[in-house]
């Protein structure tokens, strides 16, 4: 019986030097997020990083410089992560209803990534520190997450659906905090915090203080 070429399965054409640069990547990143979970910070090394992903210590460092690089590549990656998250969340809302929104997808986040959310405040927690390597990625989280919900406010007084003295800088400033110190109470104590009622207040007291 003879065999028509075409009907021969080939194997998959072999992957580029980026794709396969971009999953080395990926895998220690996500070895990274697990150790951070299990050790801290101190004690996660770009040689556990390594092994933990099934590559060397001297990759880990090729790729990222320090641990420190490493660590601000787990952040940008947690925070692309939600960030897509939001965007589809609101899409296009503005005022009341675009703030209530990101809040129940901040809880959906929590519900689904926990590990993440976690992940990202270890790392948020400790740009406190005023040498910390991951202070301006911090900065940079926290600024977007303020002029978004500013943007929102802004945009609701312009349509009069947000009560029309409301200080747009103020609110977002007060949105972020509120959203971190609740977060900040479930990382020490999951069990004393109910999201979903924690965020029915939040939005209860969003539209009491915003609505015309």
């Amino acid at each position: 019986m003879s065999v028509n070429p075409g009907d021969i399965e080939h194997d998959a054409a072999p992957r580029t030097q980026a794709e396969r640069s971009a999953q080395s990547d990926a895998a220690m990143i996500e070895a990274a997020k697990a150790l951070i979970l299990e050790r801290g910070t101190e004690k996660t090394t770009l040689q556990l990083i390594g092994e933990r992903a099934g590559y060397s210590r001297g990759l880990a460092s090729y790729r990222f410089g320090t641990k420190s690089g490493l660590f601000q590549a787990v952040g940008k990656s947690v925070l692309r992560h939600w960030m897509s998250h939001l965007d589809r969340a609101v899409d296009g809302q503005v005022g009341i209803e675009a703030m209530c929104s990101a809040a129940e997808a901040y809880r959906r986040f929590i519900e689904k990534w926990p590990d993440e959310i976690r992940v990202l405040h270890i790392l948020l927690c400790e740009a406190a520190s005023p040498r910390s390597e991951f202070r301006q990625i911090a900065d940079e989280s926290y600024e977007r997450q303020r002029d978004d919900v500013a943007g929102w406010v802004r945009r609701g007084i312009e349509q009069g659906t947000v009560r029309a003295d409301a200080d747009a800088q103020s609110e977002g400033a007060r949105y972020v905090a509120y959203i971190s110190g609740m977060t900040y109470l479930w990382l020490i104590s999951p069990g004393a915090i109910d999201w979903q009622k924690v965020n029915d207040d939040f939005k209860n007291q969003i539209r009491n203080s915003l609505t015309p």
